[in-house]
């Protein structure tokens, strides 16, 4: 894997506000020297972020503490109008932010190599909230052929009716470049790995082809985690993730993550949040900021498993293709070389010859302990099956042109034993 030791900024502009009597802050500022890089291939001060609370000093507590709290006292209508404007670190009303949300965010948008960032109530509310902030009426959005589904029908739906116009296109295709600069899109939405083929876009490439169109380059990274891939580091302007998957990893939270390379930007994307009601809750930013301690150990695992599930899948005669970007014949497989850090990632795609009975056959073989779950990054194994769900809005033949059949199941690895896991799936394909 290729290895890059750029390292977590240490000042923090990710707001002003910060709770005055928690200490906030100290201990992350003092984490941004180390450049050592970790045995599993990214940089070690990125574990040591997640693993530490935000508070420091004499008597500080160990975990941190949940603020339920939706409005702060004033002292003065003068203190109120500073705090609401940024001049101040008090918090007013958590609609423009919280205790639990500051602490959490800092922390994430300093994994990402940024300043910037935002905490919203989920994914699909920060890709909203990059949508309504940086589109101008009529503006040309250009997404990846490939995407979870219901981004697509935000762009293509939802917002056509505000006068937003869609391109689709290949983003692993270099030709696309050419016409993607002639296009001059506003705004240009990708995933590190596409939901569900994994296929993965060269970020560098692409984000001089929108830059020299003029436009944002914005990456949903949910399916990589800034352990895997930092799509800042390749130029990228605005990333996003949903945080409910394999960062809080144990499917008791919702929310989503906003990181900026401008500063300009993520101020515009917080007026949004505020104004249009998408901020993120304290419990679910609690919840999250926990599981995030554990992230590096669960994703070391979880794609151990991945890569150990895909090469033993390859090779069963029911199997006709494996998505993996780990495997060598993966048409990306040297680009994520590049891209990625300490490995490929927990989730890979299986397709086999199968219809929708052979498939419900598959899915209760695998039951009790490999559940059938229309989500991802449990700490347990679950499968998908994209035709049915992420994919259910496509028609037949966009389905066709993207690979998805009947027969494709997406696997998100958990923390199960290897042998045991790859000897559940072999079981229940044999049986079929």
């Amino acid at each position: 894997m290729g290895v890059r030791t750029t390292i977590c900024v240490a000042k923090d502009a990710l707001s002003s506000k910060r709770p005055k009597s928690s200490k906030f802050g100290n201990l992350l500022l003092s984490m941004s020297s180390s450049q050592h890089t970790s045995k599993n291939g990214w940089p070690s001060n990125l574990e040591v972020t997640a693993l530490h609370n935000s508070y420091s000093g004499d008597n500080a507590p160990l975990s941190e503490d949940i603020s339920l709290a939706s409005v702060w006292r004033m002292q003065t209508p003068r203190e109120a109008g500073d705090a609401l404007a940024g001049k101040s670190s008090a918090f007013v009303y958590r609609r423009d932010g919280h205790p639990n949300d500051i602490q959490l965010c800092s922390k994430l948008a300093r994994m990402h190599g940024s300043e910037f960032g935002s905490l919203v109530a989920q994914g699909m509310s920060a890709l909203s909230a990059v949508a309504l902030t940086v589109l101008p009426k009529n503006g040309l959005v250009w997404v990846a052929d490939e995407l979870y589904g219901k981004s697509i029908v935000l762009f293509e739906k939802a917002l056509s009716r505000h006068g937003v116009r869609l391109n689709k296109f290949d983003p692993t295709s270099a030709s696309a470049a050419e016409q993607l600069v002639a296009s001059q899109p506003h705004l240009v939405l990708v995933e590190t790995l596409s939901n569900p083929r994994l296929r993965m876009p060269d970020f560098s490439s692409l984000a001089k082809a929108t830059h020299d169109g003029g436009g944002l380059l914005l990456v949903d990274n949910t399916f990589a985690t800034p352990l895997h891939c930092r799509p800042i580091e390749f130029g990228a302007d605005i990333v996003v993730e949903s945080l409910g998957k394999q960062v809080n990893g144990h499917s008791d939270a919702m929310l989503g993550l906003i990181v900026c390379k401008d500063e300009q930007v993520n101020q515009n994307i917080k007026g949004t949040v505020s104004t249009f009601g998408l901020s993120s809750s304290p419990l679910d930013c609690y919840l999250t900021n926990r599981g995030l301690m554990t992230l590096p150990l669960r994703i070391e695992r979880a794609s151990s498993n991945a890569i150990g599930l895909a090469k033993s899948l390859a090779s069963h005669q029911r199997v006709k293709h494996i998505d993996y970007p780990g495997l060598a014949e993966h048409p990306q497989h040297k680009l994520a070389n590049t891209q990625l850090q300490g490995g490929y990632g927990w989730m890979l795609s299986m397709h086999i010859d199968a219809d929708e009975t052979c498939v419900e056959r598959l899915f209760a073989r695998l039951l009790p302990e490999i559940p059938f779950a229309p989500s991802l990054g449990d700490v347990c194994t679950t499968v998908s099956h994209p035709h049915s769900t992420s994919h259910r809005g496509f028609t037949d033949q966009q389905r066709i042109d993207l690979g998805i059949t009947l027969g494709t199941i997406r696997i998100s690895c958990g923390l199960e034993p290897t042998e045991w896991l790859t000897d559940k799936f072999q079981e229940a394909l044999s049986a079929l």
